[in-house]
Protein backbone atom coordinates (compact mmCIF):
# COMPACT_ATOMS: atom_id res chain seq x y z
CA UNK A 1 0.00 0.00 0.00
CA UNK A 2 1.20 3.45 -0.91
CA UNK A 3 -0.27 6.90 -1.33
CA UNK A 4 -0.59 8.67 -4.66
CA UNK A 5 2.12 11.04 -3.46
CA UNK A 6 4.58 8.14 -3.21
CA UNK A 7 3.40 6.83 -6.58
CA UNK A 8 3.89 10.18 -8.31
CA UNK A 9 7.26 10.98 -6.72
CA UNK A 10 8.96 7.54 -6.61
CA UNK A 11 7.18 5.62 -9.40
CA UNK A 12 7.50 2.29 -7.53
CA UNK A 13 6.75 -1.10 -9.08
CA UNK A 14 5.42 -2.91 -6.00
CA UNK A 15 5.97 -6.27 -7.62
CA UNK A 16 8.10 -9.35 -7.16
CA UNK A 17 11.21 -9.13 -9.30
CA UNK A 18 12.73 -12.51 -8.39
CA UNK A 19 13.24 -14.77 -11.38
CA UNK A 20 10.29 -17.16 -11.90
CA UNK A 21 8.46 -15.69 -8.89
CA UNK A 22 6.51 -12.89 -10.56
CA UNK A 23 3.24 -14.76 -10.00
CA UNK A 24 3.70 -13.98 -6.30
CA UNK A 25 3.50 -10.24 -6.84
CA UNK A 26 1.10 -8.67 -4.38
CA UNK A 27 -2.08 -6.77 -5.12
CA UNK A 28 -1.06 -3.13 -5.22
CA UNK A 29 -3.19 -0.70 -3.22
CA UNK A 30 -2.93 3.03 -3.83
CA UNK A 31 -4.67 5.69 -1.73
CA UNK A 32 -5.51 8.44 -4.20
CA UNK A 33 -8.23 10.80 -3.00
CA UNK A 34 -8.96 12.41 -6.38
CA UNK A 35 -7.52 9.73 -8.69
CA UNK A 36 -4.71 12.00 -9.79
CA UNK A 37 -2.11 9.28 -10.21
CA UNK A 38 0.43 9.83 -12.95
CA UNK A 39 -0.86 7.93 -15.99
CA UNK A 40 2.74 7.32 -17.05
CA UNK A 41 3.60 5.57 -13.77
CA UNK A 42 4.58 1.92 -13.82
CA UNK A 43 1.65 0.96 -11.59
CA UNK A 44 -0.92 2.70 -13.78
CA UNK A 45 0.53 1.31 -17.02
CA UNK A 46 0.59 -2.28 -15.71
CA UNK A 47 -2.65 -2.16 -13.74
CA UNK A 48 -5.68 -4.38 -14.27
CA UNK A 49 -8.65 -5.57 -12.23
CA UNK A 50 -6.65 -8.42 -10.68
CA UNK A 51 -3.48 -6.67 -9.53
CA UNK A 52 -4.34 -3.09 -8.53
CA UNK A 53 -6.84 -1.32 -6.28
CA UNK A 54 -7.15 2.44 -6.12
CA UNK A 55 -9.00 3.91 -3.15
CA UNK A 56 -10.44 7.35 -3.71
CA UNK A 57 -12.99 9.77 -2.31
CA UNK A 58 -13.88 12.53 -4.75
CA UNK A 59 -12.69 12.15 -8.29
CA UNK A 60 -14.08 13.86 -11.35
CA UNK A 61 -15.77 11.76 -14.02
CA UNK A 62 -12.90 12.02 -16.51
CA UNK A 63 -10.41 10.66 -13.97
CA UNK A 64 -12.77 7.83 -13.01
CA UNK A 65 -13.20 7.06 -16.70
CA UNK A 66 -9.40 6.69 -17.21
CA UNK A 67 -9.29 4.08 -14.46
CA UNK A 68 -12.36 2.24 -15.70
CA UNK A 69 -10.88 1.97 -19.21
CA UNK A 70 -7.88 0.19 -17.62
CA UNK A 71 -10.36 -1.97 -15.65
CA UNK A 72 -8.65 -0.94 -12.42
CA UNK A 73 -10.61 -1.82 -9.32
CA UNK A 74 -11.85 1.36 -7.62
CA UNK A 75 -13.05 1.60 -4.03
CA UNK A 76 -14.66 4.76 -2.76
CA UNK A 77 -13.96 5.61 0.87
CA UNK A 78 -14.69 8.49 3.22
CA UNK A 79 -12.12 11.02 4.36
CA UNK A 80 -12.02 12.98 7.60
CA UNK A 81 -11.98 16.74 8.17
CA UNK A 82 -8.20 16.72 7.58
CA UNK A 83 -8.74 15.14 4.13
CA UNK A 84 -7.20 11.86 5.32
CA UNK A 85 -8.63 8.41 4.70
CA UNK A 86 -9.98 6.37 7.61
CA UNK A 87 -7.31 3.68 7.55
CA UNK A 88 -9.27 1.28 9.79
CA UNK A 89 -12.27 1.47 7.44
CA UNK A 90 -10.01 0.81 4.45
CA UNK A 91 -8.43 -2.18 6.18
CA UNK A 92 -11.89 -3.64 6.77
CA UNK A 93 -12.78 -3.16 3.08
CA UNK A 94 -9.55 -4.85 2.01
CA UNK A 95 -10.19 -7.70 4.45
CA UNK A 96 -13.60 -8.28 2.87
CA UNK A 97 -11.81 -8.52 -0.50
CA UNK A 98 -9.55 -11.27 0.85
CA UNK A 99 -6.46 -9.23 1.75
CA UNK A 100 -4.91 -10.72 4.88
CA UNK A 101 -1.40 -9.24 4.77
CA UNK A 102 -0.59 -5.64 3.94
CA UNK A 103 2.87 -4.30 3.20
CA UNK A 104 2.93 -0.53 3.60
CA UNK A 105 5.68 1.24 1.68
CA UNK A 106 4.27 4.68 2.19
CA UNK A 107 5.83 7.88 3.28
CA UNK A 108 5.81 9.38 6.74
CA UNK A 109 2.14 10.49 6.70
CA UNK A 110 0.71 7.10 5.73
CA UNK A 111 3.08 5.24 8.04
CA UNK A 112 2.19 7.53 10.94
CA UNK A 113 -1.53 6.84 10.38
CA UNK A 114 -0.91 3.10 10.75
CA UNK A 115 1.34 3.60 13.78
CA UNK A 116 -1.11 5.84 15.63
CA UNK A 117 -3.93 3.33 15.20
CA UNK A 118 -1.64 0.40 16.09
CA UNK A 119 -2.45 -1.38 12.84
CA UNK A 120 0.98 -2.89 12.32
CA UNK A 121 1.68 -6.25 13.91
CA UNK A 122 5.31 -5.90 12.85
CA UNK A 123 7.13 -2.79 11.76
CA UNK A 124 10.53 -3.00 10.07
CA UNK A 125 12.51 0.21 10.20
CA UNK A 126 15.33 0.34 7.67
CA UNK A 127 17.89 2.96 8.65
CA UNK A 128 20.44 4.08 6.13
CA UNK A 129 23.65 5.89 6.88
CA UNK A 130 22.82 8.19 3.96
CA UNK A 131 21.02 11.45 4.59
CA UNK A 132 18.12 12.45 2.37
CA UNK A 133 18.60 15.68 0.51
CA UNK A 134 16.11 18.47 1.07
CA UNK A 135 16.11 19.18 -2.65
CA UNK A 136 14.64 15.89 -3.85
CA UNK A 137 11.13 16.10 -2.28
CA UNK A 138 11.90 13.26 0.12
CA UNK A 139 10.54 13.58 3.62
CA UNK A 140 12.46 11.94 6.46
CA UNK A 141 10.76 9.52 8.86
CA UNK A 142 9.52 11.65 11.74
CA UNK A 143 7.31 9.17 13.60
CA UNK A 144 9.79 7.85 16.16
CA UNK A 145 7.76 9.09 19.14
CA UNK A 146 4.57 7.36 17.95
CA UNK A 147 6.55 4.22 17.13
CA UNK A 148 8.17 4.06 20.57
CA UNK A 149 4.85 4.72 22.37
CA UNK A 150 2.87 2.04 20.55
CA UNK A 151 5.47 -0.64 19.83
CA UNK A 152 7.47 -1.65 22.88
CA UNK A 153 9.24 -4.78 21.65
CA UNK A 154 12.32 -3.83 19.68
CA UNK A 155 14.75 -6.22 18.00
CA UNK A 156 17.85 -5.38 16.00
CA UNK A 157 18.13 -7.70 13.03
CA UNK A 158 21.46 -8.74 11.66
CA UNK A 159 21.17 -8.68 7.91
CA UNK A 160 23.66 -8.12 5.16
CA UNK A 161 22.46 -4.79 3.79
CA UNK A 162 25.76 -2.98 3.80
CA UNK A 163 25.73 -0.15 6.31
CA UNK A 164 21.93 -0.16 6.63
CA UNK A 165 20.39 -1.23 9.93
CA UNK A 166 17.06 -3.00 10.34
CA UNK A 167 15.06 -2.73 13.54
CA UNK A 168 11.93 -4.83 14.06
CA UNK A 169 9.20 -3.44 16.29
CA UNK A 170 6.33 -5.64 17.50
CA UNK A 171 3.18 -4.90 19.43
Amino acid sequence: MISSKTLNIDNPKLNCRLKNMQKFSPIRVVLDNKLEANNDSYIFKTANKDNTIFIYNEANKSNIHKFKIKKIQLLKSKIDKYKKFDIKRIMKKLYKLGCRNILVEGGDDLTQSFLKKKLFNQFYLFKSSKSLSNTNNKKAFNSFNVLKQNYKNKFKLNANFGKDKIILYKR
